[in-house]
């Protein structure tokens, strides 16, 4: 019997947060999910997908702001029932999803996603589909999916300085381990 196609089952991904939220989860050993209705991938904890120092990147913005130091914890994430948006599985279902919000609620009552880079559509697009899912089947546990953001790298580049993988794990037992990041050695903070 073959094997049904799926996502890599383990995935290691990076949380960047300040000292203060980052000692606090290695304490409790559970992160806080997410409920900004502007984020990409609905509810949910949000990594950067083997991708550190973008995490990095952001702990300093967020350390900034909130006059802390910048943190990365990493961790091993067991994706188990994920909605991978870097294949085309999905997209009949997201597109059901918004054909169903559109005739419930008209086109005219659903948010707007914004060239500043806040997704209010695609979270409830995302977030009512995992809700319906979870009427009718066990409920999905990650959302991963690709972005492209940012500016070209160089003139004429399609490498785009902010493309990530971004993962939103909407059930904390598939977050496997945890752990403070040190870049070569050197505390985050130090350029």
């Amino acid at each position: 019997m073959a094997r049904p196609l799926s996502a890599p089952r383990t995935v290691t991904g990076y949380h960047g947060c300040t000292r203060a939220v980052a000692d606090a989860i290695l304490a409790e050993g559970a992160f806080r999910l997410s409920e900004n209705t502007y984020d990409w991938l609905g509810r949910g904890v949000y990594f950067w997908e083997y991708a550190p120092y973008r995490a990095l990147e952001w702990a300093r913005l967020v350390a900034l702001e909130r006059g802390d130091e910048p943190a990365v914890l990493g961790v091993t994430i067991r994706l188990g029932r994920c909605v991978n948006l870097l294949d085309v599985r999905h997209h009949g279902d997201l597109v059901a999803t918004h054909r169903w919000l559109v005739e419930t609620h008209g086109v005219d009552k659903l948010p707007r996603n914004t060239a500043r880079g806040a997704h209010y559509l695609d979270r409830l697009v995302i977030d009512t589909m995992c809700e319906q899912n979870a009427l009718i089947a066990a409920p999905l546990q990650t959302v991963r999916g690709t972005f492209a953001e940012g500016e070209p790298i160089y003139p004429g580049s399609k490498i785009l300085s902010k493309a990530h993988t971004q993962i939103s794990v909407r059930d904390h037992s598939c977050i496997k381990r945890i752990e403070l990041v040190t870049f070569s050695g050197r505390q985050v903070s130090d350029k």
